[in-house]
């Protein structure tokens, strides 16, 4: 059950950062792309279409939390999980980002020099990597958090039922 369990906290992590960047992006107006990165991806490769964006963003995240709890079990903690997440942000920056079109860390990517109005414009360099690595801690201490903690119950209502 603690498999399903750390799924559904991924998913929740998915969920928190893509309020945010949907807040950022429609309801702010300071998020410094058009698309969250998960959509700008496909719109890259041309498949930005229907639910697959979605998809691959609450899958990527479910996966990740999955890993965590594989790698680490009832050791699983918020440290762990906001290096996690660190890790998975520095590939994005180093790999995903690029191809996107914007670069490595924003630097040097097409998407500086789209249209504002285009799907895979970039603005801001600097807001760029601070709203990522923003996002992926809040993701890191969701699933560091949250994982542990189901963990431990599951783990003492087996031990009160036996």
């Amino acid at each position: 059950m603690k498999w399903l369990k750390s799924i559904l906290i991924g998913v929740l992590g998915s969920l928190v950062m893509f309020l945010l960047m949907m807040l950022g992006i429609h309801g702010t107006g300071v998020a410094p792309f058009n698309l969250p990165p998960s959509a700008a991806f496909l719109e890259q490769l041309g498949l930005n279409v229907g639910p697959l964006p979605l998809l691959t963003h609450f899958g990527y995240g479910a996966t990740w939390s999955f890993v965590l709890v594989g790698l680490y079990g009832s050791a699983t903690n918020v440290r762990r999980g906001l290096s996690l997440a660190a890790g998975l942000w520095l590939f994005m920056m180093l790999v995903y980002s690029p191809l996107i079109g914007w670069g490595i860390f924003g630097v040097g990517g097409a998407g500086h020099d789209l249209a504002p109005s285009n799907p895979l414009h970039l603005g801001s360099t600097a807001k760029y990597v601070a709203a990522t690595l923003v996002l992926h801690l809040v993701y890191g201490a969701i699933i560091g958090g949250l994982n542990p903690a189901w963990i431990q119950f599951e783990t003492s209502s087996a031990r009160t039922q036996a």
